[in-house]
């Protein structure tokens, strides 16, 4: 083993810290289309979503009407897939969240043993239909778009919130498109360090830009900025996301390319004021570091996919852990990209040797 991987060995296999994530949570139901059906059992689908998109442009002056085969039933949102990869890797995140009003709905059963969960409620509903290279996601989220830190006050008592953000490396927040009261939740994050230590860092996922205007968008990044002095913040985008912050933020970027994105992630990077951004791709990953600049980790697209839903999360969840320690930041990336590789192959998060091997099996690391 070179000198290389074993800093990853060492690494991985003496990690730990502390993770709270919050504060959504989803029940997500999966489903494929059929394209043909030829048989009860025999039947094939729609692989493309381009395809499925055409068809629904071709039958635009009339209906479109499609047959769906469950597929799965299961966990969904920020907290729950980022927090995800650090249970399976034994660090026990906390993830107070929306899990079910009465008991922990059996979608998150799984988590029960690994994480440490606390329910808010009622978890919002997506149906997720997915294909071979993208997915389709239709959620309905009032209960999550109506989650506010009012509910935090209600739900725990003023130790108990003491207690929760106490100790915490890395607290994370995501899914800021989806959450009305994200400004507000965030705020109700920072006031707990007030009076408290603060993490290390904070990790945002705001998912789909383009829901919110711009002038939303940027009164949000105004807003956590003012704090990334006393917690460096760090922003997590896939390739359109990222495409349209330099569109938001007035930074050329030509191309979705690794190059052209490492030379234009700086630039935003310093007009909203963030520590760190990161970009996640099924190709490669970027990220600019206000301390240790710019670094590009390539990735092989994974071909034998089973689960798409959570790649970007699984991403995430394996940058969050590769920053509690001192992984430099391309070594961040690429523990990063291993962890979603064996997410998309496995369906699940990987344990420590699995994901060593997995790290083994990249070509660039």
């Amino acid at each position: 083993m070179n000198s290389d991987m074993q800093k990853y060995v060492d690494y991985i296999n003496n990690m730990n810290g502390n993770i709270l994530l919050g504060c959504d949570g989803f029940v997500d139901e999966t489903y494929e289309i059929v394209e043909q059906r030829n048989s009860q059992t025999d039947f094939s689908t729609i692989e493309n979503l381009k395809d499925f998109g055409e068809l629904i442009v071709e039958r635009s002056g009339g209906g479109v009407g499609v047959e769906i085969v469950p597929k799965r039933r299961c966990e969904g949102g920020f907290a729950i897939n980022t927090g995800r990869i650090a249970g399976c890797l034994g660090l026990k995140p906390v993830l107070p969240g929306l899990y079910g009003e009465k008991e922990i709905d059996p979608a998150y059963q799984e988590f029960a043993d690994i994480c440490q969960l606390t329910s808010l409620g009622n978890p919002a509903l997506t149906l997720a239909f997915e294909f071979t290279n993208g997915k389709l996601l239709m959620s309905d989220l009032g209960a999550v778009s109506n989650l506010s830190w009012t509910d935090f006050e209600k739900h725990y008592s003023e130790a108990e919130i003491k207690e929760l953000f106490t100790g915490i490396d890395i607290l994370g927040l995501g899914y800021w498109s989806l959450t009305s009261n994200f400004d507000e939740l965030f705020l109700g994050f920072m006031k707990q360090y007030d009076s408290l230590t603060p993490p290390k860092r904070m990790f945002f996922d705001f998912a789909d830009i383009k829901k919110k205007s711009s002038e939303s968008f940027m009164k949000s990044l105004e807003l956590i900025q003012q704090y990334n002095s006393k917690i460096p913040m760090t922003f997590s985008l896939n390739h359109h996301e990222i495409m349209e912050l330099f569109a938001r933020v007035d930074v050329e970027c030509a191309e979705a390319s690794p190059e052209a994105i490492a030379a234009a992630l700086p630039i935003a990077r310093d007009k909203i004021g963030f520590d760190e951004l990161v970009v996640h791709t099924p190709d490669f990953a970027v990220a600019s570091s206000t301390a240790e600049g710019e670094a590009v980790a390539m990735q092989e697209r994974q071909t034998k996919v089973v689960r798409l839903a959570g790649a970007g999360d699984s991403f995430n969840g394996g940058y969050i852990c590769a920053s509690l320690g001192d992984l430099p930041i391309k070594q961040r990336l690429v523990l990063a990209n291993a962890t979603t590789a064996f997410f998309v192959t496995q369906g699940t998060g990987p344990n420590k040797e699995q994901l060593i091997a997995q790290i083994e099996q990249a070509t660039d690391k």
